[in-house]
């Protein structure tokens, strides 16, 4: 009996604890997804302020991604509506909370998931974070404590911030890349392992989206900084035994024939805007093959979309 009341204490203290949790979380989280309100990676983050299933297509990776795919673009010659989720560093366990909140207001057809962060360690503690961080978000930010006002205490999350770019983060900025790059995609039989992590989150993303009815496609954008023959290799079996699309745009020097000269912003690490043009179109091209996309060019619901286009372009020039 005596150990009976003690579990049960337990028990009560514990529920009573993650009733505080969840009760904080409420006043923790950020009532918008603006950089003033405390989102996290507000670019990537973008997408929940768009209309509920609005979007057909997500990106997600990590900085190498955010310079390669232009949303824009897609849209003005297609009609196609996707977004750029690339955020600097990203780790696999953060791109698979990414999806989580994709499919919370979103129904794309198409996940493309850019496979440099395959090789960017993460620590059990990192994913576990994580995990609870998106479960209970006053781990997340608990530092908005000092930023904290009414508002927090009574008022509904209600994501508003629209990302003009939708992820795309422009640049000029030229640096090429060293000669001894160029060679990077040199022909090689052997494979660059992956952690068991990074490949267990790849796994879940494609049981994630399988779950969702949406195609995963793993992708590598042009980068001799960061990609290899060994690690596309790697990536291949692994496409394969998910029995997923896999698109190496580093061996594609023909159909995206990127100047290294004048096409990268550091050196080979990051494509400028003249290399993200040419890695669009291609991507462009695999969703008008695709067949699974419709154009909503001519429906009235989608005029911002135009008028995203016309202020990028005025920023372009």
């Amino acid at each position: 009996m005596k150990y009976l009341k003690r579990i049960f204490t337990a028990l009560v203290f514990l529920a009573g604890l993650v009733f505080l949790l969840v009760v904080a979380s409420q006043i923790f989280i950020p009532k918008s997804n603006s950089e003033e309100a405390g989102m996290e990676e507000v670019n990537a983050n973008g997408f929940l302020a768009e209309k509920e299933n609005s979007i057909d297509a997500f990106f997600i990776g990590d900085s190498v991604l955010y310079s390669s795919v232009i949303p824009l673009q897609i849209w003005n010659d297609t009609g196609y509506t996707c977004y750029n989720c690339g955020s600097s560093g990203q780790r696999l366990s953060y791109s698979f909370t990414m999806l989580q909140r994709v499919f919370e207001n979103q129904s794309p057809k198409i996940v493309f998931l850019e496979m440099d962060a395959a090789y960017r360690a993460q620590e059990s503690g990192y994913i576990l974070y994580t995990a609870i961080g998106e479960a209970l978000p006053v781990f997340q930010y608990h530092d908005r404590w000092k930023d904290l006002n009414a508002d927090d205490f009574y008022s509904e999350v209600e994501h508003d911030f629209i990302v003009n770019d939708k992820g795309y983060e422009y640049s000029t900025r030229v640096e090429a890349c060293d000669d001894d790059g160029l060679n990077y995609m040199a022909h090689s039989l052997t494979e660059e392992r992956m952690s068991i992590r990074n490949k267990l989150c790849v796994q879940l993303m494609k049981w994630y989206c399988d779950k969702h009815d949406a195609k995963l496609v793993l992708i590598s954008v042009p980068s001799p900084a960061n990609w290899s023959y060994a690690r596309h290799n790697a990536i291949s079996s692994l496409a394969d035994s998910l029995d997923c699309d896999y698109i190496d745009m580093n061996l594609l020097t023909e159909e995206i024939p990127i100047d290294w000269e004048t096409e990268t912003r550091d050196k080979g690490d990051h494509l400028n805007y003249p290399g993200a043009q040419k890695v669009t179109a291609y991507l462009t091209e695999y969703l008008v093959d695709s067949g699974l996309l419709e154009s909503h060019k001519d429906d009235p619901d989608y005029a911002s979309w135009d008028e995203c286009y016309e202020k990028f372009m005025e920023e372009v020039g």
